[in-house]
């Protein structure tokens, strides 16, 4: 089915939302004072709508694009907001492969190792750790800089830690965990 199958294009025309008549929005539409204000309230509202309709975007990704629009539609610096939403996508509830290892007494090295032999990541022919469809489940990309090319650092979620754990008890692999 579309992402967009379930869009209330009707009640978006009349109200500027996406929620269908009589349904509480999530999100208050602001009202504009400005067209240069109307037009950076759309790009995030698309944003926002993007993040509701399309399967595991993640809204700092969705988010900064949308900065990367208004910058582009209106001259308007967005770096010092991209920043906060670097911060906010490296939040200690998501870890690196160094962090992961650091809890169990290994290298960061061996730890992309053991997440590559269970699966959730692969190495790409750059050299850099990609998710595989497995690792979404506990990871997240967070692209190190703003840039469409830009590589992504790997975040996962602690709970992976038991999955490996798992892992070392159901094969003959050594991974230090358990």
């Amino acid at each position: 089915m579309h992402p967009l199958a379930h869009f209330n294009f009707e009640a978006h025309r009349k109200t500027g939302s996406h929620t269908a008549p009589g349904t509480p929005s999530p999100q208050p539409r602001l009202a504009a004072v400005s067209p240069l204000q109307d037009l950076v309230l759309a790009h995030m509202e698309v944003a926002r709508a993007l993040v509701t309709f399309v399967p595991d975007l993640k809204p700092e990704l969705a988010a900064a694009r949308a900065l990367d629009a208004i910058h582009t539609d209106t001259g308007l610096t967005m770096e010092p907001h991209r920043q906060g939403l670097f911060v906010a996508s490296s939040l200690p509830a998501r870890l690196t492969a160094e962090q992961l290892g650091q809890q169990v007494g290994l290298s960061a090295q061996t730890m992309n190792l053991r997440l590559s032999a269970c699966g959730l990541q692969r190495q790409a022919a750059s050299g850099e750790w990609e998710l595989t469809d497995a690792g979404w489940e506990y990871a997240a990309a967070a692209p190190l800089t703003h840039d469409e090319d830009s590589p992504c650092e790997l975040l996962w979620r602690a709970e992976v830690l038991g999955v490996l754990e798992d892992a070392a008890r159901s094969s003959s692999m050594s991974v230090g965990l358990g």
